[in-house]
């Protein structure tokens, strides 16, 4: 493997042509899409008419003349294909951590006297945070239990309230077994919940073919929504009927024009809304799922695990005299669409990197983390970001931000 070869993989890529789809600045290798997707060029423009023209000229009548109520509909139809859901099983609207909330409370609430709720050991710590909070708030006889990773399959069993996970590891890329685990939840008539953040728009997902029932995700990483999108909610059409909302604002209300006193759930995935929608960021959603026009997620799948496969099989080659330690699992089957690196000074050559125009991000405690986005990475910016890091670790060029407190954002 050389650059050239490289550039030619990049001529021939089916994908080639979805790079123009985002405005990338040229200077940059982007790394980061697993925490902040680029920019789609549509999306300036849309939420350019929605302010100046919906919202400057129509006003209020852009409730409808421009479906601005429907949105949030509109945009979880448009998530549906993406996920293997159905259309009317996904809404979009307020954050992830908010619609863990909704639907973890409103699950627990209706257990059957079970205790115990899992959890990943190491999951993103906000799963976990708003797990005990509902525990304290229920003031039931829920326990939270952290399992590892490999223990998770045995720890399901006839005393399981809930289960919440997210299948994609936030730091390493690790993916869980997303329907055997759903398959044993099932058996056991143990509901779970799957956080998708780092599988959404990065992987191939089957939610109806494997069973599952209650889903959470955000936008803003591989499907490219903006900075603070709104997240999206999954209740499959099995689900949905005797799911019983906790946080049961007006929009989840059978009739919300109706304005009537006293509270009726709707029948359908209404029942996740809340308030009203955020109409400039869901503008951003439904721009950032355009991005993915006519792209098969197999095929996007397939260009991932090229892309990883050339970074680790050039980081063995190149990198790994200087004490990066490959993080992520080797098995391609096991790893979601980033490729993370175990170092001492991780927080160092990332600070490093990003001055030198190359942005990765930083986890702690020693991850130093790639997302590899298809829809626009090439694989000459692999080629070329494994040659930085090297140049950088051959003349300790990261020791200069050895001593630097570390940012409010890693």
């Amino acid at each position: 493997m050389d650059r050239d070869k490289c550039l030619r993989l990049d001529q021939n890529c089916a994908l080639t042509h979805t790079r123009d789809r985002f405005a990338l600045p040229e200077e940059v290798l982007y790394f980061d899409g697993n925490s902040l997707g680029a920019l789609p060029k549509t999306t300036t423009t849309d939420v350019t008419k929605a302010i100046e023209q919906e919202w400057g000229e129509g006003l209020i009548k852009s409730w409808l003349d421009a479906d601005w109520f429907f949105l949030s509909a509109e945009a979880g139809d448009a998530i549906a294909p993406l996920i293997g859901a159905s259309a009317g099983e996904v809404t979009v609207s307020d954050s992830t951590s908010i619609n863990i909330f909704k639907l973890a409370a409103a699950l627990l609430r209706q257990n059957d006297g079970r205790s115990k709720v899992i959890t990943e050991r190491g999951n993103f710590p906000t799963d976990a945070y708003i797990l005990e909070g509902i525990i304290d708030l229920l003031d039931k006889d829920h326990e939270l239990h952290l399992a590892e990773p490999e223990h998770i399959m045995d720890s399901i069993d006839d005393q399981t309230a809930l289960v919440l996970l997210t299948h994609t590891n936030y730091r390493t890329g690790a993916m869980h077994d997303m329907a055997g685990i759903t398959a044993k939840c099932n058996s056991q008539n143990v509901p779970v919940i799957w956080d998708l953040c780092h599988s959404a728009g990065a992987v191939p997902l089957a939610l109806n073919e494997w069973g599952v029932d209650y889903a959470v995700g955000c936008t803003y990483k591989f499907l490219n929504s903006g900075p603070g999108a709104p997240a999206f909610s999954y209740v499959s059409q099995a689900a949905i009927k005797n799911f019983k909302p906790v946080v049961t604002g007006w929009f989840s209300h059978r009739n919300q024009f109706g304005f009537e006193d006293g509270y009726q759930a709707s029948d359908s995935i209404n029942k996740c809304l809340v308030g009203s929608p955020q109409i400039l960021s869901l503008r951003g959603v439904l721009n950032g799922i355009k991005s993915f026009d006519n792209v098969s997620m197999l095929d996007l799948r397939d260009k991932s695990v090229a892309l990883a496969e050339l970074f680790i099989e050039l980081a063995d080659e190149k990198l790994a005299k200087f004490g990066l330690e490959l993080a992520s699992p080797r098995e391609t089957a096991q790893r979601g669409s980033q490729v993370s690196f175990n170092h001492p000074a991780a927080y160092a050559i990332c600070k490093t990197l990003i001055d030198r125009n190359v942005i990765p991000d930083f986890r702690e405690p020693n991850i130093l983390r790639f997302g590899i986005t298809p829809l626009y990475m090439r694989y000459v910016d692999v080629w070329d970001v494994v040659e930085i890091i090297g140049n950088i670790m051959a003349d300790s060029a990261w020791q200069k931000f050895t001593s630097d407190v570390k940012e409010a954002v890693t």
